[in-house]
């Protein structure tokens, strides 16, 4: 016979480990769509595709939020450095 104590604490664990186990189920059953998609529409998981014009590689989501209208999410948003290298001003 257990005490009251471990009891209590075998009673948490199971309850824990059943909702992890069914919260898992749930999320591969019937996944929200916000984990299918990105806001832009964006499957996640896309690979970038081929620039015709020079064989480069182009970022599907920042392509998206291009031509939705953030132009500053461009191709050539893409290709400017964020940081100044070479220790000019």
């Amino acid at each position: 016979m257990l005490p009251i104590g471990q009891k209590t604490m075998l009673a948490l664990a199971s309850l824990t480990g059943f909702m992890t186990v069914g919260t898992l189920v749930y999320m591969l059953v019937a996944p929200p769509a916000s984990l299918h998609r990105t806001r832009d529409g964006v499957a996640y998981f896309t690979p970038p595709v081929i620039n015709p014009i020079d064989g480069e590689a182009l970022n599907i989501a920042r392509l998206a939020a291009y031509y939705k209208g953030n132009v500053a999410a461009g191709r050539y948003a893409v290709e400017k450095r964020l940081v100044a290298t070479g220790g000019r001003h």
